[in-house]
């Protein structure tokens, strides 16, 4: 097949280094983004000496100016996108009555609505190439998780808007898929922020609950998993609306549908222990 170019957004570490190493190996152009200028410049030196098509730009979600300079950059270099994978996202954790308004428009500008405004950018030339956006969610947008209320709700509003994109876009020959991954062991553990409790309400609830979550993030899969499956979806001509992936990521979506929500926040209660 043609090679592809594959834009993937929060490229350098995690879902996204796995993603752009899958499609080197497929033979595909990606242009992967950073927020580091000076990091995008090097890892880009880096590709060329390697002799890849890898190109990395910077890119600073919660910006729309930059999201605009991607854009110009993207024009200025005769570069059009066949397959967006909307996959930089940050995870926050701690109570909502902890969290300021600051705290919970950042958690949402940089999971939704720095993504949006970067699809609606890339839209166009995605018509015109009968393209694909592919959506990195979460399970966590099925099923809300304590402590990381924000999180989940910015994955649930991410799948709401990919389940509408794709009824959109599709008698306009443009794809769209929402991925939910289950755990997997990458850096996101490490980059999680954490509110701490200053008003001492939450504190053990929130210790119990952060050190189930991290140990499941540590023992979950590789992020390789994901990727090949991502890589598969851009090559279907019919993907599925949403793909669970990871360990009991499909349980726990069918758990969701069949169980009473009493039930279904009991078990949460007791995975989590809170």
């Amino acid at each position: 097949m043609e090679p592809r170019t594959v834009l993937i957004t929060g490229a350098r570490s995690g879902f996204g280094r796995a993603l752009t190493r899958e499609f080197e190996r497929l033979g595909d152009r990606v242009i992967g983004t950073t927020r580091s200028e000076a990091r995008a410049a090097a890892l880009s030196l880096q590709a060329e000496e390697r002799g890849l098509l890898t190109r990395y730009l910077p890119l600073e979600l919660t910006r729309a100016d930059s999201i605009e300079a991607l854009g110009r950059s993207l024009k200025a270099g005769g570069i059009e996108v066949d397959v967006l994978i909307q996959n930089a996202g940050f995870g926050v954790f701690g109570a909502v009555e902890l969290f300021d308004e600051a705290g919970a428009r950042r958690q949402f500008a940089v999971n939704l609505l720095g993504p949006l405004q970067l699809a609606r950018l890339l839209l166009p030339e995605l018509r015109r190439r009968q393209g694909m956006i592919v959506w990195i969610g979460s399970i966590a947008g099925r099923v809300a998780l304590p402590f990381q209320a924000h999180y989940s709700a910015s994955k649930a509003a991410v799948a709401a808007m990919s389940d509408a994109l794709r009824m959109e876009l599709r008698p306009l020959g443009v794809r769209v898929c929402c991925v939910e991954p289950g755990d997997f062991a990458t850096g996101f553990t490490q980059a999680r922020h954490i509110e701490r409790d200053q008003i001492g309400v939450y504190e053990a609830r929130m210790r119990c609950c952060l050190k189930s979550v991290e140990q499941d993030e540590q023992e979950g899969a590789r992020p390789e998993v994901l990727a090949r499956a991502v890589a598969k979806l851009t090559r279907m001509e019919d993907p599925p609306a949403r793909l669970p992936i990871g360990p009991n990521a499909r349980l726990i979506c069918l758990l969701e549908r069949l169980l009473p929500e009493s039930w279904r926040e009991w078990a949460v209660r007791r995975v989590y222990d809170v």
